[in-house]
């Protein structure tokens, strides 16, 4: 299954989650254990002939335990951003999401200076994830430092600036970029496509 991502008119696809090895393109059975990462994929160039086309920034790609471990894990133009051990789960079964929290915080922090709005985006559904988990607690809002203003100007409205801590005390400053309910329900829908056990 195929989820998308909609952005002010845009919508980008991650990719079906299928259970074959993007390395050697083996199958992975169920109940077999692989590994996914995370890549991020901005852009790549067009073959000759062809038209470019946008790609979705963010794509999960399954490993097999042989290929992971010889070495065999994603290369350029895609760059790794995370990833995770799973298992395959047996296709009568519903899908579980079963994430390490550690992978979602890792998330969460990596993106932590990006400016792009997709990762604005995606950073502040990770927030309200690990706020729902007890990871990440609320502790109010405060006027959007200058920088950001200058940063983020093209959006209208601004960003609201949330002070926020993580379980064990660090305090964390998260953008809520304003996004409407049906855009925190795709951004979710791709969260669960990039992470949950579904492949």
């Amino acid at each position: 299954m195929a989820t998308g991502l909609i952005t002010q008119n845009q919508t980008w696809d991650v990719g079906k989650v299928g259970g074959q090895c993007a390395q050697c393109a083996a199958e992975i059975p169920p109940g077999a254990t692989c590994w996914a990462a995370l890549v991020e994929v901005r852009s790549l160039p067009a073959a000759p002939g062809e038209s470019k086309t946008p790609l979705s920034p963010w794509q999960r790609l399954n490993f097999c335990p042989e290929c992971w471990n010889s070495g065999q894990r994603p290369t350029a133009p895609v760059e790794m951003f995370s990833f995770w051990k799973t298992v395959v789960p047996e296709s009568q079964k519903k899908a579980k999401t079963f994430v390490d929290d550690t992978v979602l915080l890792d998330l969460f922090n990596r993106l932590a200076d990006r400016e792009d709005i997709l990762d604005l985006r995606f950073r502040f559904v990770l927030a309200l994830l690990l706020m729902r988990k007890r990871l990440l607690k609320y502790e109010g809002t405060s006027a959007l430092p200058e920088v950001l203003k200058t940063k983020f100007s093209a959006l209208a409205p601004l960003p609201e600036a949330w002070n926020m801590t993580l379980r064990g005390g660090l305090a964390v400053l998260v953008l809520n970029p304003h996004l409407t309910a049906e855009q925190i329900g795709e951004v979710s829908q791709q969260l669960s496509g990039i992470l949950a056990e579904e492949i």
